[in-house]
């Protein structure tokens, strides 16, 4: 595969977010393969997030488990290059990856003590001493191992490769022998680091990547002369977390933000907010923990990732118009008039190749308006917007984004307090209430468990719903209270079935102020709760109805385990587009196939849709009057029906 790098055109910055990040490379003879790549970074920041991964051993099980996804962004070490260690093969694996492949290259450096005695966490190497003596054997060493690396870096340059180069990672963390010293002494090696390479030995094609722990660790940052990128690893993404720091530190230098490492794969949602560049997830932690007890990723969530539109794989390195949606995805009526505005935007799309000049919008399949952002109010329900784009050079793309118009639950952003929390995932208790299906409380691995939600003052309480994610309850309880300390059972359910599930309990008598499910057996590991959902007024008098006197108890509806399905196309008969209802329970690939009436396959394609309900757009242009048949698979399920084309 050729490498997309080579082949990238860009116009003036017309897609970038801010001019401030198209800032040159700090090195000013950057080889023509940085600078491209470089320019390639701009294009992403702020519109998606690239994927990384951390050791190429872990790439089958991507593939594995997300139909064949790869990572854009490949992670290698220099470590094995001291003395007596055996040698490094990995700048050649870098060639092959980002030559043949037309991935990313990033390099960190677990660098042994240059004195030879210890690893990277030898404690009694004196960096001070060392720097401040350029005669001694300390200093010798450092430089003989620095210009090692050097002989590893001129063999991808002089193969036409630039690569981000992160060393001395994790500095400001004190926790290996290059921080052990102090942030003077740090910065005075990464000084050296960056004098040894660029001026000495010529490397030009490195972009050069600093590891900053915002304000939560001593600021050690070298100074804007010698840094591309600033990247943290493993950070909270919290409101007030690594995001917001690193504005309040580095926000007006116009270097791009990314993920050097971390665990968890970084949820897209929070591009909307906080626009990372990349994420790169560190060896054994993109794995199940049934693969390795320090896994922190199960299959579905790796899927959902690598799947997700808004992240760069490595089959999507090389694109032409990209459609971006932004804005809500999720409305409540909070006056209950049974309608919201919904304002959506298509300003973030983006093209490496021309300019954006048409703007296209649909409604459930109908043309709603032709410019780069809309506003309209809708009733309660779910609605499909598609946003096609269109650039100089005729190329068209388009995206699907749904948004679910809802009655506020009065659960709604409520305090929720949890027995315990997964501490894989933490996965913390007001997941249970932030009205998103998306999300989920996740408790430990052992019986009991609950979770009980404050709402403030007592209400009377109608119904109570609980969508449990695959961790459901076999057995359980709902408790109510209006201290938190004396509780009331108000319903048991016993043998309930496995798997993802939405239970309704309704026409329930009495209230209070605290709602708790008390997880009594589970069908699997811990208890999920996607969200955590109920009905009634507020009344300060009411109390806690005990089961035995309450009413309706026959209207408890476990449900079936939420499953793929479809419904009917509508229009049908349509001319030349209808759409396909459609339920997932997870996010994920469906293939979809429209067959005619003689069995000729007219049409196969596959896609990723979001978890939860949509409509699925189907555009027979090209098509033939007539009756076809379709058929959507989504894993091991199959549905189908059947459309008539009237031209």
């Amino acid at each position: 595969m050729k490498p997309f790098f080579k082949t990238i055109l860009l116009l003036g910055g017309v897609l970038l977010s801010s001019g401030l990040h198209s800032q040159p490379l700090v090195n000013p003879n950057a080889t023509p393969a940085a600078k491209d790549l470089k320019k390639f970074l701009d294009m992403v920041y702020g519109h998606k997030i690239i994927a990384g991964q951390m050791d190429e051993g872990y790439l089958q099980y991507i593939r594995d488990n997300t139909g064949g996804k790869e990572p854009a962004m490949m992670g290698y070490d220099f470590n094995g290059l001291s003395p007596g260690q055996g040698g490094n093969n990995d700048a050649a694996k870098a060639i092959k990856w980002v030559k043949e492949k037309g991935g990313i290259a990033q390099f960190q450096w677990h660098w042994n003590s240059p004195d030879g005695k210890g690893d990277f966490y030898y404690k009694n190497f004196d960096l001070t001493a060392a720097l401040a003596d350029t005669g001694s054997a300390n200093y010798k060493a450092i430089i003989r191992d620095i210009d090692r690396v050097a002989v590893e870096m001129k063999k991808m340059q002089d193969a036409g490769i630039a690569i981000l180069w992160r060393p001395l990672h994790e500095a400001e963390g004190a926790w290996f022998w290059w921080g052990m010293s102090g942030g003077e002494s740090c910065k005075k090696l990464w000084n050296l680091i960056y004098d040894r390479h660029t001026h000495y030995h010529k490397l030009n094609n490195l972009i050069w990547v600093w590891t900053s722990y915002g304000t939560t660790k001593p600021n050690w940052y070298p100074g804007d002369s010698t840094v591309d990128l600033i990247v943290w690893d493993y950070p909270d993404y919290g409101t007030n977390g690594s995001w917001k720091q690193y504005n309040q530190l580095f926000g007006g230098k116009g270097k791009l933000f990314g993920i050097g490492e971390d665990g968890t794969l970084t949820n897209p949602d929070i591009l909307t907010t906080q626009g990372w560049l990349y994420f790169l997830t560190w060896a054994y932690m993109v794995l199940d923990t049934d693969q390795h007890k320090d896994g922190k990723n199960s299959r579905d969530w790796l899927n959902q990732v690598y799947n997700d539109p808004r992240v760069i794989t490595l089959d999507r390195m090389s694109f032409g118009p990209q459609a971006v949606v932004t804005g809500s995805k999720l409305l409540f009526d909070f006056d209950g008039d049974g309608k919201e505005l919904v304002k959506l935007k298509g300003s973030s799309s983006f093209t490496n190749r021309g300019k954006i000049t048409h703007y296209e919008w649909r409604l459930n399949g109908d043309l709603l308006s032709e410019t780069d952002s809309i506003a309209i109010e809708l009733p309660l329900g779910s609605h499909s917007f598609t946003l096609s784009v269109t650039t100089d050079s005729l190329e068209t793309h388009d995206v699907t984004h749904e948004v679910l118009i809802r009655t506020p639950s009065l659960f709604l952003n409520k305090t929720a307090r949890a027995s315990s929390v997964d501490i894989l995932t933490g996965s913390h208790a007001n997941l249970a209430t932030d009205g998103l299906l998306s999300t989920r409380w996740l408790s430990a691995d052992r019986d009991p468990q609950w979770l009980a939600v404050d709402l403030g003052t007592p209400h009377r309480i109608t119904s109570v719903r609980i969508y449990w994610s695959a961790g459901s309850a076999k057995s359980y309880r709902i408790d109510m209270s209006n201290d938190a300390v004396k509780w009331t059972t108000v319903r048991t359910f016993t043998d309930q079935p496995a798997g993802e599930r939405t239970d309704s309990v309704n026409q329930l008598l009495g209230g209070g102020r605290y709602v708790r499910v008390w997880g009594i057996s589970r069908n699997g590991t811990g208890y999920g709760i996607r969200e955590i959902e109920a009905s009634g007024q507020a009344d300060p008098d009411v109390v806690p109805v005990p089961e035995g006197t309450q009413t309706g108890i026959d209207d408890h509806d476990p449900g079936v385990p939420n499953r793929f399905r479809t419904g009917h196309a509508y229009p049908n008969p349509f001319n030349p587009e209808t759409t396909i209802p459609v339920f997932l329970p997870e996010a994920g690939m469906v293939s979809f196939q429209i067959v005619n009436l003689i069995g000729q396959t007219v049409h196969q394609s596959d896609y990723f849709l979001p978890a939860g309900e949509s409509f699925f757009p189907v555009k027979a242009t090209t098509f033939s009057t007539g009756i076809y048949l379709w058929q959507m698979t989504f894993r091991d399920q199959t549905s189908g029906g059947r459309f008539f084309l009237l031209r």
